[in-house]
């Protein structure tokens, strides 16, 4: 069977892929297509399906419905070793490489190339040079162990390996996250180089000026639907942004509480340190105001933020609330303080999926249900009204309020435990990654709610590696490093650029770089 497109220089043709997992449909009718000699940016807010769609074309997992075409033959990918064989390779955010090994052991890992019963070492160091010299890298020894390598390099290194298996097709899933500048500068050379080649590379970032500078083509993702496929050159990225979130930016995110320094302080972090993984940070939050508390991964921003509900041990330093010092050593005492926690993990540590709505919204606070102090005697009645209002503020969706959680979709989930909180009527409000894996129309629901409550003069912290909604939501920025909090940005002076340059302890000096 033919692929349906014409284009001669298109290689890939991925059409009408739809993924579903057990209560979740990630993809629908995915339409993705892409070219030889071409870098085509993959886009979409956090769980729109990019890496779901790019784990179906790397063999990872299999589609639900849908067809592969690769130069206009349809293809069954039901394994990695099958996408290999069609020259299709993945390199993963997530570094693979063994750190007692070699470099050119590394590359060919797996595959070793053997002379008799023996490992060939002196061939595969050989192969590996060709590979090398093919992605222009002289700066790597090949003979180095990859412990010894800057996270740079052992990207490098990742790509390397998957060059070696003489792709057609190049998947490179957020592979600058954790690059200074300087090194995503010398990552893109080598895609360059790549592209010379003919090589069709599909590149998954959250960076929009790197697309905007390096990516020739893009297609935007929206809650598992292709929205458009763009020419990068002729769209600006405000354009972009816009189709990720599918309306005006301006009515999606909140305008920002520009008064809020003289606001009252709220909460306050003296020199907090969080055993090894957080060194003394100092911050002030003030009523009314949403900071946005972001980082590379593992820059300690979760870990502070577990700090002050009670989760995190070996904790020093102080906490005010409201001018008062408090000890905070669990998540019962941070309630009774006025602070509540929602988790990236909410279906691991924020609810019980097989209980109800309202049992999930009000187990924290029966005790507001007794019929009286003298009567410990839930009446079910006001626990059902009570669940329901909150409910209804916070536009939970479900058929009733004795569903179980588990039927409900990802962003009801989320609002239930917002809705349970503010049954509690905190006023510190900790969000980690509040709209992970929850649709659009869900996070726009989330925003607003967040903007009111800072009406209301709740005091927020929302931690995101978004910086799209992190720019979005907060009135200031908090960017930490290696445990460290190392730069504030207010919301007039932030700028993703300037925000991802100090999460990598690299300076900005304010000019855009082109293409």
């Amino acid at each position: 069977m033919s692929v349906l497109n014409n284009d001669a220089s298109c290689i890939l043709e991925m059409k009408g892929i739809t993924k579903r997992f057990p209560g979740v449909l990630a993809l629908d009718e995915v339409n993705f297509q892409a070219k030889r000699g071409e870098i085509h940016a993959l886009l979409g807010q956090n769980g729109a399906g990019k890496s779901t769609l790019m784990k179906i074309l790397a063999g990872d997992y299999s589609m639900t419905d849908g067809e592969i075409f690769i130069d206009g033959e349809a293809v069954s990918l039901r394994n990695q070793r099958q996408a290999l064989n069609l020259n299709i390779a993945i390199v993963y955010q997530e570094i693979s490489l063994l750190s007692n090994l070699t470099v050119a052991e590394n590359i060919f890992l797996g595959r070793e190339i053997v002379n008799g019963i023996a490992i060939d070492n002196q061939k595969i160091m050989q192969e590996s040079e060709k590979v090398l010299d093919i992605l222009g890298i002289d700066h790597i020894s090949l003979d180095e162990k990859v412990s010894n390598l800057s996270l740079a390099q052992r990207q490098l290194v990742e790509i390397a390996r998957a060059i070696s298996y003489e792709p057609r097709i190049l998947i490179l899933d957020e592979p600058t996250a954790t690059l200074t500048p300087e090194d995503v500068e010398r990552m893109f050379r080598v895609l360059d180089r790549l592209k010379q080649q003919n090589i069709a590379i599909i590149y998954i970032s959250h960076r929009l000026k790197e697309i905007m500078n390096h990516c020739d083509r893009g297609t935007i993702l929206r809650n598992g639907r292709t929205v458009k496929t763009v020419e990068i050159e002729n769209t600006t990225e405000e354009e972009i942004i816009e189709l990720m979130i599918g309306q005006k930016k301006e009515n999606f995110f909140r305008a920002g509480n520009a008064d809020h320094e003289n606001a009252k302080v709220l909460l306050e972090v003296q020199n907090c340190v969080v055993g090894d993984r957080v060194r003394n940070v100092s911050f002030k939050l003030h009523r009314g105001e949403i900071i946005g508390l972001t980082g590379l991964l593992g820059a300690g921003q979760n870990e502070l933020t577990r700090s002050l509900f009670g989760l995190a041990k070996d904790v020093k330093g102080k906490v005010l609330l409201n001018g008062r010092e408090v000890t905070i050593t669990s998540p019962l005492q941070a309630l009774e303080m006025g602070i509540c926690l929602l988790t990236e993990n909410r279906k691991e540590e924020g609810l019980f999926l097989d209980m109800s709505v309202k049992e999930n919204t009000t187990l924290p606070i029966l005790r507001k249900f007794w019929i009286s102090k003298e009567i410990p005697f839930i009446s079910l009645n006001n626990e059902e009204a009570a669940a329901k209002n909150v409910s209804e503020k916070v536009n939970v969706v479900t058929r009733s309020m004795s569903a179980k959680i588990r039927t409900l979709s990802g962003g009801n989930q989320q609002k239930v435990i917002l809705a349970r909180w503010l049954l509690q009527e905190p006023e510190v409000f900790l969000f980690i990654e509040p709209t992970r894996g929850i649709d659009v129309g869900a996070k726009a629901e989330i925003y607003r709610h967040l903007d009111q409550l800072s009406k209301q003069g709740k005091g927020i912290i929302v931690v995101s590696p978004d910086l799209i909604e992190i720019l979005g939501v907060a009135d200031r920025v908090l960017v930490m490093r290696e445990g460290e909090l190392v730069k504030t940005f207010a919301a007039a002076d932030a700028a993703e650029e300037k925000i991802l340059a100090a999460t990598q302890g690299t300076s900005y000096n304010g000019e855009e770089k082109t293409a």
